[in-house]
């Protein structure tokens, strides 16, 4: 039988761990919609986000000044 060099197993390991990480991040941009759905489907984590994002100045003046514009 043959002796497989450490330094070989190491390298095929680290090639199907990436391969793997490809894969989960292929999966998970194409579903990224369906996640966020089901994600924001709660209505506390909902609430959460949203006033999470509201502490934000930026994000909070960008959007209340959308909303209010056309009054």
């Amino acid at each position: 039988m043959e002796q497989v060099n450490n330094k070989e197993v190491v390298t095929v390991q680290r090639i199907l761990l990436l391969l793997v990480g490809l894969l989960l991040l292929t999966v998970s941009y194409r579903m990224r919609y369906r996640v966020v759905n089901l994600i924001l489907g709660s209505p506390a984590i909902r609430s959460l986000a949203i006033s999470s994002l509201l502490n934000i100045p930026y994000v909070k003046d960008k959007l209340l000044g959308q909303v209010f514009r056309y009054s």
